[in-house]
């Protein structure tokens, strides 16, 4: 069951992460060039373009999926591990590791990103700014090229990672299966456990099984 639920949820995250990344491509081909944005005044003015949108949508997949994840593996294990597992066995505490590990370079990437995603935002608003003057010459800021794909590529990573996370917290414990101790109770046969119980051991049909043992004669 905790690997369907992993799997599954595997899967949700890789769909939020993906389409991130791709909008961030899509929002790179998009952003606002130099030759768009014009002066008018000391002001410089922004059209509005997609990029804008793009780069926010991004950045609500991203938080999402990284929610998403965080939340599956048990919030990075900190709290109960998932289905009340035991971390006794090296083998699970070795795993759970890694994926506490996992889950914390996931989040730092995808903050990272985040916080590109949101400079890439700002400075494709559709908005006026105030032109910086070098000389005589105005200047305007603008995004430089590449950056929408290196925070795409940085939000592949982070949900990599944050799969791999949620794998891992999410995988049942191993457990050692402790050597079974204690005696096998041995049946007794019926004609011994009869013999037993009879004062004089027999055997067979009621006849002694050694001569002296055998009971007195009556009469």
């Amino acid at each position: 069951m905790q690997t369907a639920v992993a799997v599954l949820v595997s899967g949700v995250v890789a769909l939020f992460g993906v389409t991130s990344a791709v909008l961030g491509f899509i929002a790179e081909a998009n952003r606002l060039k130099p030759d768009e944005i014009y002066v008018s005044g000391s002001d410089c003015v922004y059209p509005a373009n997609p990029a804008h949108t793009l780069g926010f949508c991004a950045i609500l997949l991203l938080v999402v999926a990284q929610i998403i994840a965080s939340a599956a593996g048990g919030c990075c294990s900190c709290c109960r591990p998932p289905g009340g597992a035991s971390y006794s066995n090296s083998t699970t505490t070795g795993r759970r590791v890694v994926g506490v590990v996992a889950s914390v370079l996931s989040w730092v990437a995808a903050l990272i990103a985040a916080v590109f995603y949101l400079v890439g935002v700002m400075l494709n608003a559709p908005t006026m700014r105030e032109a910086k003057f070098t000389g005589p010459i105005e200047e305007c800021s603008v995004l430089k090229g590449g950056v929408f794909v290196r925070v795409a590529v940085l939000s592949l990573v982070a949900t990599s990672l944050g799969i791999m996370s949620c794998v891992l917290l999410r995988l049942p414990a191993v457990t050692d299966a402790p050597p079974e101790q204690g005696q096998h109770a041995v049946g007794l046969p019926q004609w011994l456990a009869q013999g037993f119980g009879h004062p004089y051991p027999t055997q067979g049909y009621g006849q002694a099984s050694d001569p002296k043992f055998a009971p007195p004669s009556q009469g």
